[in-house]
Parts: C-alpha cells; structure tokens; sequence
C-alpha cells in the first residue's frame, strides 16, 4: 500500500510505502502509546484519592501523640499522688495503731470474680482520658480524706500524751494519799492535796506527761520543787526532789528523767510529793494513774 501527502501550498509531494511489516510496528507503537496513556492516568487517579487518606492518617497519628502525651503527664500525676497516699497511709496507720501487716499499702489488693456474661469491649481513647481523671479526683479525695484523719489522730496523740498517765517513779508506794489526814508535824486534821511515794534516796523521777517546764525552783514547804504544764488547764508537780535535772522552758516528754527523790522541805522522809492540778484545783492524781504506764527504772531513764 502507498500512501500519498499532498501539501497545502507547496508543490511538494510525500509518498510512503506501507508495507506490512510496517503497518505492524506502526500498530505495535500506537499500543504502546495507548498502554502508557492509560497507566499514567490510572497513577495521577491512584495518587489524588490517596493524598485525603494520608492527610487523614497524619491528623490521626498528631491526635495520637498528643492525647498520648496528656495521658502521660496525668500517669506521671497518679504516680505522685499514689506515692504520698502510701506515706500518708503508713503514718495514719502508725498513729492508729494498725500493724503493717494487717493494711499494706506497698502491694496491690487481690481480686477477682467471674467474667462478665455480657459483651466486652475495648476502652476508647477519650474513655481512657476521663476514668485517669475520675481516678485523679478519687485520689486528690483520698489524700484530703487521709490528711483530715490523720490530723483528728495526732492532736488525740498529742492529747493522750499530755495526760499524767506514767508512773512518776518506779520504786515505791502510796505513804499518804490525796484527801483529809492528819498533819505529821501539826497533828491537825488538814487537806493532803497529792499523793506522797516513798522511794529511796535518789530514785529517778520521771515526767507522768509530756509538756514544758514552768517552775524548777526551792519552795519553803516543797523542797526542790517542778512544774510541768501540759496545756488544757493541766498541770503536775515533783516536791521535795533531792535535784532537779530540767528547768523552767524546757519541753520534757512523758517518762523523761525530771528529777531525783529526796527527803527536801517540809518532809520527814525520803519520798516524791505528786500533785494534779486541772485550771489551778487539784485533783486526785489516783483517778489519772489508775492505768498508768511504770515509770522506767534508773538505767533505763539514765538513758
């Protein structure tokens, strides 16, 4: 076959001979024309409805990182919170008297039960966020609740521990007791405001309560003689020590060594003088060491 090209406006003429083997490869390129075409258009048609996709998983890992940093940092809040609960626990139940063993706050409560007989399902992000942030009101509740309790036991302590309850001296017994008896150097019915412990020379005297000191002085009819305050209206007093080992301002605890036994002022013996007085009337010290702790004996408050 031949083909035949005319030109417009020039005389030229442009004949090509279509053989076979040419009109093949002729029909082999405009197939490989068309096959290209349409892969390069199927590529830009792939490529633009992938770009939404990858737009939307990079706003979906950015959501992630940060909703995973906020996680973190509460995490990192419910450490802390936790750690001061487990302190706050140890130190209330210390207070309370609760044995470590009985309530341990270090290792995690065992549970159990069956399993559910309903549908499970996976937490979902926002659902993770707000259990850690009723978790985190539960334990900011906790750590007030603790600090309210702990607060009420201590001032208890403190008040139990300003109660005359020890022993003022170890060795000894009741030589005269608090009440109407007859003066041992008058021989008058008169008013024994205390209660009179007969104890060798020099046995130690101990603080019945902890609190301050406000006389550590000589007294014409008590000898040697100590005060302790110990707020509230009450306080007790040592007469007729041999030495006085405090003075006035310093802060003794219950069972702390005061004084020695002696035999000092208006006394006929060696013996301790204890006195309580609540809002400056004296009372029975009887109705306040009925259950007392024994006072420590002198190597043990020489310590």
């Amino acid at each position: 076959m031949q083909i035949i090209v005319l030109h417009p406006r020039e005389p030229r003429v442009f004949r090509f001979q279509l053989t076979r083997p040419r009109a093949v490869l002729l029909g082999m390129l405009l197939c490989a024309l068309v096959a290209t075409a349409s892969s390069g258009l199927t590529w830009l048609l792939a490529r633009a409805s992938a770009a939404p996709e990858l737009s939307r998983q990079a706003r979906d890992n950015a959501y992630l990182r940060e909703n995973l940093a906020v996680l973190a940092a509460r995490v990192g809040e419910l450490q802390a919170q936790m750690v001061r609960l487990d302190a706050l626990g140890e130190r209330v139940s210390g207070l309370a008297g609760i044995s470590p063993q009985d309530f341990d706050f270090r290792h995690r409560p065992a549970r159990g039960g069956p399993a559910p007989a309903g549908t499970s399902r996976d937490l979902t992000l926002p659902e993770l966020r707000d259990e850690l942030l009723r978790l985190g009101e539960q334990a900011d509740h906790r750590v007030d609740y603790f600090d309210v309790i702990e607060g009420a036991l201590m001032d208890r302590q403190l008040r139990e521990h300003r109660i005359p309850s020890v022993m003022p001296v170890a060795a000894g017994y009741d030589g005269s007791s608090f009440g109407a008896r007859i003066d041992p150097f008058s021989g008058r019915r008169t008013q024994h405001d205390g209660v009179d412990f007969v104890a060798p020379p020099g046995t130690p005297i101990v603080a019945a309560a902890g609190g301050v000191v406000v006389a550590a002085e000589w007294h014409h009819e008590y000898g040697n003689m100590i005060d302790i305050d110990h707020g509230n209206g009450l306080k007790t007093r040592y007469a007729h020590a041999s030495k006085s080992l405090v003075k006035v301002g310093d802060l003794v605890r219950p069972g702390q060594l005061i004084a020695r036994v002696g035999s000092t002022g208006r006394s006929t013996g060696s013996h301790l003088h204890f006195e309580v007085h609540v809002n400056g009337v004296p009372r029975n010290p009887t109705a306040f060491l009925t259950a007392a702790v024994p006072a420590p004996t002198d190597r043990t408050a020489i310590r």
